[in-house]
């Protein structure tokens, strides 16, 4: 009866549950802090065609599907395969969003959920880490080029761009080229094992990076030679693959813009719509809050503004795109945390 007693009591105040309850709490709190809000989207919703609708859901699914598909491509496709399903992959990308969303932390808790779930699912930690470097470098790359692109097109179009669209791509180009370098950086041993003493010392991302230890070779195979840039040019398929999918996310949220605003009987180009949207990425880059809630309103109702939608319609889609892209991963996360946690041995 003692070690039944101590092994329920151990698995009651783990740090899963511990941080399972944190989360629930943050969520309970930005749900009540805009209660008001969902009931005003709830009524639009309920004013546009269904078929609208489930292609705004469609499309919504299909960027849990591409960024399962990245994770899968990164853990088979380069040297070595790992035993983790697709379906897996697919519930870790939305309990990942899930994390990221509700705890303003760069990204840094999600990727380490991630970490810690497909190391325990049979993944070495140079493999899972690698992952996590060229996902994050492939996801850079693909931003960058739309960056390049969309106001190109833009500026084409329109016979030239507004100067503050054009501060916003530079910063876009500045804040994307530090955090790819800032990976590089972090891809090596020595560098990565400093890092994770010191954010160690963060109670709440302590249960994340507790254990992780590399082995002398290197962070992942070919890194003393070639680092993360030479494998994701070593593997020019694959690499080519990692940013078609990373685009596919992109562009999976544009057509569920599109669907809301054909549904709302809105006729936008689609390179507004675009173009939009990767200036709104690049302004709410920044973690100040969670899910960056406001500062993305407020950003993608401005720029859409600025190219001629009216106010009302695009704060509208606005809202009505946050309710599919951040508050129904923020309820499917919450069910599926615990869901795709396995027991330590």
């Amino acid at each position: 009866m003692g070690p039944a007693v101590i092994r329920t009591s151990k698995k009651l105040f783990s740090w899963s549950n511990t941080i399972f309850l944190v989360l629930c709490l943050v969520v309970m709190y930005i749900i009540f802090h805009n209660v008001a809000q969902l009931k005003e989207i709830k009524v639009l919703f309920e004013k546009m065609d269904d078929r609208w609708i489930v292609l705004a859901l469609a499309a919504q699914v299909i960027t849990y599907f591409c960024t399962a598909g990245t994770y899968y491509l990164l853990l088979n496709k380069f040297k070595g395969t790992a035993q983790v399903k697709f379906g897996d992959l697919f519930k870790l990308s939305i309990v990942s969003m899930f994390i990221n969303q509700v705890v303003p932390s760069g990204g840094i808790g999600g990727n380490g959920f991630l970490f810690n779930e497909v190391t325990k699912r049979g993944v070495t930690q140079k493999k899972a880490w690698f992952t996590i470097v060229m996902e994050c470098i492939s996801l850079y790359v693909a931003l960058a080029l739309l960056l390049i692109v969309l106001p190109l097109l833009y500026a084409l179009a329109h016979h030239g761009l507004p100067r503050f669209f054009l501060a916003v791509v530079i910063f876009g180009f500045l804040l994307y080229g530090f955090l790819a370098w800032l990976m590089t950086i972090l891809s090596t041993k020595e560098t990565l094992q400093r890092m994770l003493k010191k954010v160690s010392r963060i109670q709440f991302l302590k249960h994340f990076i507790e254990g992780i230890v590399f082995s002398p070779q290197g962070t992942f195979d070919d890194h003393a030679t070639a680092g993360p840039w030479g494998i994701f040019l070593k593997y020019k398929k694959a690499s080519g693959a990692l940013i078609a999918l990373q685009l596919g996310v992109f562009f999976a949220d544009a057509l569920t813009l599109l669907a809301l605003l054909q549904g709302l009987h809105i006729h936008t180009p689609f390179l507004v719509i675009v173009l939009g949207l990767i200036l709104t990425f690049v302004a709410a880059a920044i973690p100040l809050s969670p899910g960056s809630l406001l500062l993305y309103e407020s950003a993608m109702t401005f720029f859409y503004t600025s190219m001629g939608m009216p106010f009302q319609a695009a704060l509208i889609v606005t809202l009505l795109y946050r309710v599919l892209s951040f508050w129904i991963p923020i309820v499917l996360g919450l069910g599926l945390y615990k869901h795709v946690q396995k027991e330590e041995l």
